[in-house]
């Protein structure tokens, strides 16, 4: 019995490729084993942050110059406008695929230092097609006809076509990759714009092949960021680290060039990092400008070591293909292959118990844990060995739910406390907490403290990760909470009012117009006056009852629940009346007499308790309500009373000023004859009267016989002979008791004899 032997190769990847031919694609670009998925070009308005570079992708076919059969040229899913293309706004993105030979095809791009745009289509066009969203090509392959290998560019040893492909407009980005035949060709190019695998870990490789007397060489790579992945470069004794660009940035490395590693291909390893569907650009140059071909095998005398494995030796992990969850795969199996090319039927066990047929199939998982996928491939004789099946164990991961708990409001410089510790994970992976606080703060674990140096709302994010090593390892949540900031009272200036008049009302105006909130919540005031009475009101009008000294505070309280709502301020109000001074009746006193003073009618409407002060107008003072004092002189004196309340304000004393007439008892005195004869005219004398004060004085004269006179000169005759009594009243005219004086003078009036004869 003739036993017969097929191989069959079970890959999740993201190549399709025909089970049965007319010629069997033996070269994939780029090919399986190197781990990148495919290349892409933008259309012509693609936004350099997404990963556009104006120029076109364009591949070179390498054909051994022996071969005289056909090439053929396959593209996968041609069209922008499905499953794996990247979408901006709508599918508007018109691509063209060219395929070029003749002269010039490969030479006019070929060590040039800086390539025009013309240059890239030199040579004679063979093909070209057109493609814009047509759903018949999504994860589909677009053949051009076959090629004759004699329609390359033939240059030494072997013959090259130029396949270019470009984005005629739109800026949508076509992903794509393509498949030649035979398996004796090879591809390269001299600037790459490559789709990187998904899974993080996962190593890419690439193969530049060093100029032979190259000293130097300089890579260069665009939007490649620490998230899309790291880019070491290994000779056969060296490795180096390529610095990465930035988004939508080019970066460069340039290096020396050992002599030994001269002339060789060297490998080019792409390290993915995190990001989903990430797009990269690169290409190398030696010192003098000449570009570097970069290949996608190492090629027959490349690299003996071996940087990334061939998944037909072993089966990896499946590529996540979905953009929604990471429970999604598609499962290849179109590398199986029968020897005798009999056709093959598939059969998929997914280990969940669900079961498919096709080549090629795209399962979802509901749940999560490690599934042992079977294929199973079947040729169509009836021979014992026409059944051949492989298995791989694929791990599905559901990404952790995060939960972030904390207090939706809170204070400024409060030690706030948030919790990630009800976050789960199914399966239940270990899990790291990553908090971005929204204030450009972060810290890591499941229980963390947090104080916000301002007010405002913030969005908190927790970050939890799981140790899963996938595309969908991380969840997050987030949580906003409002931070507030205490308001500041502001009551105003202390006050001190004076009112002069003791009637006037004690009203005063309280304004709590500077008090502030940094956050712009409503404020709401209430006012303590100090006396007892309250009210509420940004402005407010209030009256005391009396004067004094008072200490109004005022309380804000904005609109938040929080434990800084409140500030309070103080104002000291200090209002005083001025009290009403009496220091009683003006007086008139004698010399001798003490004077009484009485300030007992004085009054301060505030029932403040006065102090007296007296200036006695003669240079004496005196305190007291009622007081006495003896004027050394008479004279008239201004009496000044100051009564004050010791407010200590400006209107806390008021005076009052009486007058004091303080008289001195004038003196009489009279010169005149003490004796006299009837009827003589006598003089009588009062001039030298006097009056210590200096006051202006009246004569009154009795001349003992019923006869008065006036004045201080006067003159007076007798009719009859006596002794008689003669008083001088002086008055000086102060009405008191001391005002007068008198002065008694003798005068004998003798009556002549009379003679008789």
């Amino acid at each position: 019995m003739h036993r017969k032997l097929f191989t069959l190769t079970f890959a999740i990847a993201i190549l399709v490729s025909l089970a049965v031919t007319k010629q069997a694609f033996c070269y994939r670009v780029p090919p399986e084993e190197s781990n990148i998925r495919y290349l892409y070009v933008f259309g012509e308005d693609g936004k350099k942050s997404y990963g556009t570079k104006k120029e076109p992708q364009v591949v070179f076919v390498k054909v051994p110059a022996s071969y005289t059969g056909e090439v053929n040229v396959s593209v996968y899913d041609p069209d922008a406008g499905g499953y794996i293309d990247e979408k901006s706004g709508k599918w508007n993105t018109e691509t063209r695929f060219s395929i070029f030979g003749g002269k010039k095809a490969y030479t006019s791009i070929a060590g040039l230092t800086e390539a025009k745009i013309e240059d890239f289509y030199q040579g004679t066009l063979i093909q070209a097609e057109k493609f814009s969203e047509d759903k018949k090509y999504d994860k589909k392959f677009f053949h051009f006809s076959p090629l004759s290998a004699s329609q390359g560019e033939k240059v030494g040893d072997f013959v090259y076509f130029k396949i270019v492909a470009e984005g005629l407009s739109g800026d949508d980005n076509n992903v794509f990759s393509l498949e030649v035949s035979p398996e004796t060709v090879e591809a390269f190019a001299y600037s790459l714009n490559l789709r990187l695998a998904e899974s993080r870990g996962t190593k890419m490789a690439l193969y530049p092949e060093i100029p032979e007397r190259a000293a130097k060489i300089v890579e260069y790579n665009f939007d490649l960021d620490a998230s899309g992945g790291t880019i070491e470069l290994f000779s056969a004794s060296n490795a180096y680290r390529i610095k990465g660009s930035s988004t939508g940035m080019w970066a460069n490395t340039k290096i020396d060039v050992p002599k030994k590693d001269a002339g060789k291909r060297w490998v080019y390893e792409i390290t993915k990092a995190t990001q989903p569907n990430a797009n990269m650009a690169m290409y190398l140059a030696s010192s003098d400008g000449n570009a570097i071909p970069v290949y996608f095998t190492p090629g027959e005398s490349g690299p003996k070591r071996v940087f990334v494995e061939k998944r037909v030796e072993k089966a990896k992990e499946p590529w996540l293909e979905s953009k929604i969850s990471c429970n999604t795969f598609t499962f290849d199996g179109s590398k199986s292959h029968d020897p005798d090319n009999q056709a093959l039927v598939y059969f998929w066990d997914f280990g969940d118990g669900t079961t498919s047929t096709e080549v090629r199939d795209m399962h979802t998982y509901k749940d999560a844990g490690k599934y042992l996928v079977q294929l199973t491939v079947t040729d169509n004789s009836e021979a014992e060995c026409n059944t051949a099946t492989t298995q791989q164990l694929v791990k599905v991961n559901q990404p952790p739910c995060a939960v972030a708990e904390g207090p939706e409001i809170s204070c400024v410089n409060d030690k706030i406390a948030f919790d990630g510790a009800q976050s789960t994970d199914s399966p239940e992976d270990k899990l790291t907490y990553k908090w971005d606080f929204g204030d450009g703060e972060t810290a890591e674990g499941a229980k963390v403290e947090h104080k916000y140096a301002k007010g405002g709302n913030y969005l908190v994010t927790l970050t939890v990760t799981d140790d899963s090593g996938t595309i969908c390892d991380t969840g997050t949540d987030t949580l906003n909470i409002a931070v507030n900031t205490a308001p500041v009272a502001d009551a105003g200036k202390d006050l001190i009012l004076c009112k002069v008049n003791p009637s006037d009302l004690l009203e005063i105006m309280f304004d709590a117009g500077k008090s502030k909130d940094a956050d712009g919540d409503k404020l709401t005031y209430v006012w303590d006056f100090g006396d007892g009475e309250t009210a509420e009101g940004k402005s407010v009008t209030h009256r005391y009852a009396k004067g004094g000294e008072y200490i109004a505070k005022l309380l804000v309280t904005d609109n938040t629940d929080t434990d800084c709502n409140k500030s309070t301020s103080t104002r000291k109000v200090v209002l005083n009346r001025s009290p009403l001074a009496s220091a009683g009746e003006d007086q008139a006193i004698c010399l001798a007499d003490k004077a009484e003073f009485d300030a007992a009618l004085s009054l301060d409407n505030d029932g403040d308790t006065l102090s007296y002060t007296w200036d006695f107008g003669d240079g004496k003072t005196g305190k007291g309500e009622k007081v006495s004092h003896k004027y050394a002189k008479g004279g008239t004196y201004k009496v000044n009373l100051i009564v004050d309340d010791d407010s200590g304000t400006e209107c806390s004393s008021t005076s009052d000023t009486i007058t004091v007439d303080v008289n001195s008892t004038p003196t009489a005195r009279v010169e005149a004859k003490e004796i006299a004869c009837v009827k003589d005219d006598i003089k009588f004398d009062g001039a030298s009267s006097s009056d210590p004060d200096g006051d202006k004085m009246s004569y009154t004269w009795d001349f003992g016989d019923g006869s008065t006179a006036s004045g201080s000169n006067v003159k007076h005759d007798y009719s009859e002979g006596g002794l008689y009594k003669v008083r001088l009243f002086v008055d000086d005219g102060k009405g008191s008791e001391c005002s007068g004086s008198t002065n008694v003078h003798y005068v004998s009036v003798n009556t002549p004899p009379v003679a008789e004869v």
